[in-house]
C-alpha cells in the first residue's frame, strides 16, 4: 500500500510539472529550426552514376565520369568521381571508398511560365497561378535566349525550368509552349 501511495504522490508532481510547462509554452514563442539535414541523402559510393549529383566539399556537382578502381592487396576498391560544380561550373573530383557514403543533393527541377522580364528580374508563374519574382535572369547563353525569344514575341507561352539543389536556384532551360489541339 505505501507503494502505490509513493506512486500516486509522484505521479501527480509529474502531472503538476507538465501543467506548468503547458502554462510555459503560452509565454515563449517556439521557433523552429532546419539544420539543413533534408537537403542530401547519405548514398553508397559505388552506387553513383553519370549524370547524378553528389556533395564535393558541400557544394552540389553533377557527375562527368566516376571509375572504380579493384581492390587491391590491402585496400578495399575506390571509386575515383570527376564532377562538375552545378553553379559555377568549376570541375571537381573525389577519391572514395566503394563501400563509403557520400551525401547525395536532393534535387527538383520546377516548371514555370513566363509573364514578364523586368529590371533584370523573371516574372514566373507555376500551375496554381501562383507568382515570384525572385529568380535572375541568367547572364550567359540561356538568358540570352529568353529575352531575345519574349522581345520577339511576348505573346508566345515560354516554359521556364528551374533547379533547385541545397537552397540555391538557376534557371536550367527554356523552352516554347506547344498548344495541344
Amino acid at each position: 500500500a505505501v507503494v502505490s501511495t509513493q506512486s500516486a504522490h509522484y505521479g501527480r508532481g509529474i502531472q503538476i510539472l507538465f501543467e506548468e510547462l503547458a502554462d510555459m509554452s503560452d509565454e515563449y514563442a517556439v521557433e523552429v529550426a532546419d539544420a539543413g539535414a533534408a537537403q542530401y541523402l547519405p548514398v553508397q559510393t559505388s552506387s553513383c552514376k553519370k549524370g547524378g549529383y553528389i556533395l564535393i566539399k558541400d557544394q552540389p556537382c553533377k557527375i562527368e565520369n566516376i571509375s572504380t578502381s579493384k581492390p587491391g592487396k590491402h585496400g578495399s576498391a575506390k571509386c575515383h568521381i570527376f564532377a562538375r560544380n552545378v553553379f559555377s561550373g568549376k570541375t571537381m573530383e573525389e577519391i572514395s571508398p566503394a563501400h563509403a557514403t557520400v551525401k547525395q543533393p536532393i534535387t527538383k527541377r520546377l516548371e514555370y511560365n513566363l509573364c514578364d522580364i523586368s529590371d533584370g528580374y523573371l516574372a514566373l508563374m507555376d500551375e496554381n497561378g501562383e507568382m515570384r519574382e525572385d529568380i535572375k535572369l541568367p547572364e550567359d547563353a540561356i538568358g540570352e535566349k529568353i529575352k531575345s525569344s519574349y522581345e520577339a514575341d511576348p505573346d508566345v507561352q515560354l516554359i521556364v525550368t528551374v533547379f533547385s539543389v541545397m537552397g540555391q536556384e538557376k534557371v536550367e532551360s527554356v523552352k516554347e509552349e506547344t498548344q495541344k489541339n
